[in-house]
């Protein structure tokens, strides 16, 4: 199994477009600057610990997913099936802390509104790129 998850090149293509690699990057440079103000303006302490290393940190591995994603969209590699899905996953855990962790106000409807226009819905791309990615993915022989 692993010879065939590791394999070098095969003769099929991934069918994702080409609009994913353009779409990740600009993301992930857009974000960076975003998480330098949090790490820079957030408090060190709210009711717990490290607040502003915890959310710092998250943003970083978004932007490290999505820089890797982007690339691997541009090369067409099936490690984007990994990434994106990741991206997807860290999107929705974003969304969810910044929805739970704010206080009713204007915080908390800022929160709800990137939630369901931006981290959302982004979320539902990166996994329709790993769908795309998977579909025309050759399958092993022993598990069919």
């Amino acid at each position: 199994m692993l010879d065939y998850i590791f394999m070098r090149r095969t003769k099929f293509k991934l069918i994702v477009p080409t609009w994913p690699a353009i779409i990740y990057i600009i993301m992930a440079v857009i974000l960076l600057p975003w998480t330098i103000y949090l790490g820079a303006s957030l408090p060190s302490h709210h009711l717990s610990a490290h607040w502003d290393v915890s959310w710092t940190g998250l943003d970083v591995g978004l932007i490290v997913m999505m820089l890797t994603t982007g690339i691997l969209a541009y090369k067409r590699s099936r490690w984007i099936i990994i990434t994106s899905t990741t991206v997807g996953s860290l999107l929705l855990v974003d969304a969810w802390f910044d929805v739970m962790s704010e206080r009713r106000g204007t915080d908390l409807h800022q929160a709800i509104f990137s939630a369901i226009f931006l981290e959302i819905p982004l979320a539902f791309i990166s996994y329709y790129i790993s769908y795309l990615a998977l579909k025309d993915h050759p399958i092993h022989p022993n598990l069919r």
